[in-house]
């Protein structure tokens, strides 16, 4: 993957139909960089409660 990019996603993002791209960009240049450096993160604004129902579904399986 190119450098400057952090994928937070999990495995029950894959195929989601709830996905909603959460894009963070924080500027991480210095003094001597000729040009302005960014880290983008790109998550899911759903990621909390997809975590929740995920959680919730190995609760129910220990359980039985």
């Amino acid at each position: 993957m190119a450098e400057g990019f952090k994928l937070e996603l999990q495995d029950f993002c894959s195929y989601c139909g709830d996905f909603e791209a959460h894009v963070d960009k924080i500027e991480v240049s210095t003094m001597s960089d000729s040009v302005s450096k960014y880290m983008t993160t790109i998550g899911c604004e759903n990621a909390y409660k997809c975590a929740r129902i995920c959680e919730n579904m190995r609760r129910r399986e220990c359980n039985q």
